[in-house]
């Protein structure tokens, strides 16, 4: 096993997500959450067996995505979504807000969006995808306290696709609006110096895209 900073020891999560990754990349990466002793591996729908396989009689959990990368598609989808990766073994699951709805004021629909996920998934732990660097400060907190409402265990910053990166102060103010919620923080983490400045703003884990090279830096 490789050896992880101490401040992050337990703290890294892996994002297996871009789009090109086929199933060979895939298990690479698994192997690789297994060196550095990752908490969990994020994987798109597809690969979420994979996933399952290649960490085997691990304690890293699978998160698979729900509503990725934009959120934008319907409850009754994400919900299917749901049901699927239950099925196919996804220890957790990932949903992306509705950033349009949360931005049009629709709180009700992003609400019953996240809890419509909550209910089909039975139990697993449901972390919401808010993608801060799209949203102004009133919406990242008003879509934390949607999150927090509907019954949510955690939430991250991002999904790591939008142009911009989530910051560190967005860590803290998702913090203090709802300090019960454990924070993910991803997006634009390209360095350990970067990793530590999110735990040290308050996420309980930092997803990075590759650990080798944000931990080199």
């Amino acid at each position: 096993m490789i050896l992880t900073p101490v401040p992050l020891l337990r703290k890294i999560e892996l994002a297996l997500l871009a789009p090109e990754l086929s199933r060979a990349e895939v298990e690479v990466g698994c192997a690789m959450a297994i060196s550095y002793d990752c908490v969990s591996v994020f994987v798109k729908p597809h690969y979420t067996e994979v996933a399952r396989k290649a960490l085997k009689d691990t304690h890293i959990k699978v998160i698979s995505m729900i509503g990725f990368p934009h959120g934008g598609v319907t409850t009754a989808t994400k919900m299917y979504e749901t049901q699927d990766l239950c099925q196919r073994g996804a220890d957790e699951l990932a949903l992306v807000i509705n950033i349009g709805a949360v931005r049009d004021h629709d709180d009700l629909a992003v609400k019953n969006d996240i809890q419509g996920v909550i209910r089909t998934a039975r139990g697993k732990p449901i972390t919401v995808i808010l993608e801060t660097p799209l949203l102004n400060i009133e919406d990242k907190a008003r879509a934390c306290k949607l999150a927090e409402t509907a019954g949510a265990v955690s939430i991250m910053t991002a999904t790591g696709f939008a142009a911009s990166d989530a910051m560190a102060a967005d860590v803290q103010l998702l913090r203090a609006t709802c300090p019960s919620l454990k924070v993910r923080a991803a997006g634009g983490i390209h360095s350990r110096a970067d990793a530590l400045a999110m735990i040290e703003a308050g996420a309980a884990l930092v997803v990075l895209n590759d650990v080798e090279k944000v931990l080199s830096k």
